[in-house]
């Protein structure tokens, strides 16, 4: 092997190396020192560096690779040190044939100066190769010493320590090394600096029998132990013969609650809880799941409980205990009177174990429900039974992406002070372990009454958006829809039931069925009329022989209650209401009363007037706060120009006030899907901009802010927070006027079909999850083929 050696020292960077000393997967400062042996003499006789290593093309491939995979999780530094040295040995990067790699971490152990990770790879000598865990300056407290004065208080030690081992093993944390070989010294005392020394060496050995541990180098230093002198102390290295005849060491048992992020705080349970408070609670279930939450949550006006509001539902892989159903899981902000966060507790116990019948058979196993105070006022408790906030909230999608959707952006953890939603970015970032949780990413749930978990397809990746387009086809039962205006109207039901089949087989997974004309200048029907139109055709769907009919989503385009009533009862699954519950606001109390999902679509006055409704004016009201909010970017300046994001933000507002007004009714988020409003008081610009800015429909969130005006003596404020992350988007431009406009077909919106084709692709491209269709067949290619450029969903 060449004697001369080329290396590159402590080049900076910053990683995520797996959890850090507070259990959280947050990027760390590193460096990276490389020393590769080679045989430079030809360069040094010609001083010609092409015949030695080129440490500058190294160092730049080094860092291009940390930087590209900045947003990885390493789950190690040992991970890192073999990538990096793949590098090194990669003659194309300026490697050589044997590479020295040191990964130093100057931050991830709280107790220790810093960890390293070193390892030697050779090409040609494997039996060369090695690995070592590095911990330098672990400085402990303990009592050591033979004279009394030194058996009278601890004092410091520094440990320094090499673990020599066969290769990388996730089992051999030294999180964990460190934590145990500080339980271990702290509790214990000794007379000799050299037992210190081998009993650090038998612990090593003794916690991690199976690990490939070939050796462990121990260095134990008293600096204080003379005022004249910088430190005495002793070094061993230590194999496992070592402890062959010596008696295992006797341990106490010193509990470290997994993934713990809890600091001591005080017990505030004691004080006075009379007064309105506010706190959110967790819910989870993988039994019955939607029957037993819609069962806890109505229990809960039982104890004079209000909730005020849900997050999104989602389903999550199950942690822990792998071989079980997947969770349903959302977060509620709730409030009440009095109580306190003890008797919350207990009441929340009281309603899984009485009320929803909850057994416990293992920890961590299936169950019909799981209640969980996740955050209560600002309160912080730390006692046997409860801990507020939540010790592991922080390390679980489940839980800290709905309660995000419920936080405003500036809203911080009380023992973390960072922001929840800097957490949230932190945990997207990161992939669990194998063994804890299969999948740590987040499925959004719109639930349907009526079908099971596995046949209702509406589920997206509001995250990635990977998740397919699902289409909706149209089948109007109106004789002046201005698209289609009397096709069914004159038809029997038997020719509009086999058109309703003929959309299914062509791709339409929901059917909307409308028995109102809501073009601008349209003429409404009687309330009984519309029931005509609509009623008897969700009947003969759901009647119909062929199961792939009898079992479609059927949503009904209706404002009016009763007739969203009278069709749930049929049979039909949501509620499409062009008025956003402004022209009947009791359809937010059927929409409540059954479950269904409710398709929200903004618009502005009526059918006769909202052509002239097109102006936007910006936010004039201190009182409400309006936020742009990605979970993986976190809040976000957007550089619209000033009417564009007067337009934007005003329809989203629009669409946000009624959304917490329905949420009063008992509505919940889950249970909502935006619809922007396409054509509905919108000019033609405007349209486009709808089209082409859908995402921003996923983005927007909004504070409002309310004195509480029942007491005029009381001047507390509160606030209502809503956010769109975690919502679906269903975006409707099909055969629509301003198509026309754009293509010069004005009086044909039936030969518009390419250009609604155009608006399907770019919606798509905005994540669009929904997008509603007179065209299904042909718009049907047009969706498979946009999901396959911009969701890599190719069937």
């Amino acid at each position: 092997m060449s004697t001369d050696l080329v290396f590159v020292k402590e080049i900076s960077a910053t990683a995520i190396t797996g959890k850090d000393a507070w259990n959280r997967p947050t990027p760390q400062p590193i460096t990276i020192s490389v020393f590769l042996n080679t045989d430079f003499h030809k360069a040094s006789v010609t001083d010609n560096l092409k015949y030695s290593v080129n440490y500058a093309v190294l160092t730049r491939h080094i860092s291009d690779f940390i930087k590209s995979n900045e947003h990885k999780n390493f789950k190690s530094l040992g991970s890192i040190a073999e990538a990096v040295s793949q590098i090194a040995l990669d003659e194309k990067n300026g490697g050589s044939e044997v590479a020295k790699v040191v990964i130093k971490s100057p931050k991830s152990e709280i107790r220790a100066d810093s960890v390293e990770y070193e390892l030697i790879r050779s090409k040609n000598n494997p039996s060369a190769n090695f690995d070592s865990y590095n911990v330098t300056k672990l400085r402990l407290l303990t009592i050591i010493g033979v004279f009394t004065f030194e058996r009278l208080q601890k004092q410091i030690v520094d440990v320094d320590l090499s673990i020599k081992i066969r290769k990388d093993d996730p089992r051999l944390d030294f999180h964990n090394v460190v934590r145990d070989i500080v339980d271990y010294v702290e509790s214990s005392n000794f007379k000799t600096v050299e037992a210190l020394v081998f009993k650090i060496g038998q612990l090593t050995f003794q916690n991690y029998p199976n690990v490939g541990i070939e050796s462990v180098d121990a260095k134990v230093t008293k600096p204080n132990a003379f005022s004249h002198v910088e430190g005495v102390g002793v070094s061993s290295i230590m194999m496992p013969e070592n402890f062959k005849d010596v008696e295992p060491l006797a341990l106490k048992d010193v509990s470290h609650d997994k993934g713990d992020f809890n600091l001591p705080v005080e017990d505030q349970d004691r004080q006075n809880y009379k007064g309105r408070h506010v706190a959110f609670v967790a819910i989870g279930s993988n039994i019955d799941q939607m029957e037993n939450i819609s069962k806890a949550l109505e229990r809960l006006k039982f104890y004079d409980i209000t909730l005020e509001s849900t997050s999104s539902m989602y389903i999550s892989k199950p942690m822990y205990h792998l071989d079980q159903p997947d969770f349903f899981n959302a977060v509620a902000k709730v409030s009440f009177t009095d109580y306190s966060p003890h008797r919350l507790l207990e009441i929340l116990k009281e309603i899984e174990y009485q009320h929803v019948a909850r057994v416990k058979e293992i920890e961590n196993g299936p169950r019909t429900i799981d209640l969980d105070i996740l955050l209560y006022d600002n309160v912080q408790i730390n006692t046997s039974d409860l801990i507020i906030p939540h010790k592991l909230m922080l390390e679980r999608t489940f839980v800290l992406q709905p309660l995000c959707e419920l936080l405003p952006p500036d809203q911080t953890h009380p023992i973390s002070a960072e922001s929840f939603h800097d957490h949230l970015q932190q945990l997207l970032t990161d992939k669990p372990e194998d063994h804890i949780q299969e999948d740590s990413s987040l499925l959004q749930f719109i639930p349907v009454p009526r079908i099971s978990t596995k046949d209702n397809v509406m589920k997206f990746d509001q995250i990635n958006y990977k998740s397919p387009t699902l289409l909706m086809g149209i089948l109007n039962m109106t004789p002046d829809s201005f698209s289609d205006a009397g096709k069914y109207f004159s038809s029997s039901l038997d020719e509009i039931v086999k058109e309703a089949d003929n959309l299914v087989q062509q791709g339409a997974e929901i059917i909307d069925i409308g028995g109102v004309s809501t073009r601008p200048g349209s003429v409404e029907p009687s309330e009984a009329e519309e029931l005509e139109r609509v009623l008897p055709l969700v009947q003969g769907i759901r009647q119909s022989t062929n199961p792939n009919l009898a079992n479609v989503l059927i949503s009904i385009d209706t404002y009016r209650s009763n007739v969203a009533k009278q069709c749930l009862e049929a049979g039909a699954d949501i509620i499409n209401d062009i008025s956003m519950g402004r022209y009947d606001e009791r359809i937010f109390n059927v929409v409540a009363e059954y479950g269904c999902p409710y398709i929200m679509n903004h618009s502005r006055g009526t059918p006769q007037t909202m052509s002239k409704l097109t102006r936007y004016e910006p936010n004039k009201n201190d009182d409400i706060v309006q936020f742009v909010i990605d979970p993986r970017l976190g809040q976000q300046e957007t550089l619209f120009s000033p009417q564009l994001d007067n337009f934007l933000n005003g329809v989203s507002r629009e669409l946000s006030l009624q959304i917490l007004k329905s949420f009063r009714a008992g509505v919940k988020k889950w249970q909502i899907i935006l619809d922007p409003g396409v054509g509905f008081a919108k000019n033609l610009n405007q349209n486009l901009a709808l089209i082409a800015n859908a995402s921003f429909f996923k983005k927007y969130s909004i504070q409002v802010n309310q004195q509480n005006l029942e007491n005029s003596s009381d001047t507390t404020h509160s606030s209502s927070y809503l956010s769109f992350n975690g919502m679906s988007v269903l975006i409707g431009t099909s055969r629509k006027k301003f198509l026309g406009t754009i293509t010069g077909k004005i009086d044909s919106p039936s030969d518009r079909v390419m250009a609604t084709a155009a608006t399907v692709t770019s919606s798509i491209e905005q994540h669009a999850d929904f997008v509603r269709v007179h065209d299904v067949e042909k718009c049907k290619d047009v969706v498979m083929t946009s999901d396959a450029i911009y969701k890599n969903i190719s069937i």
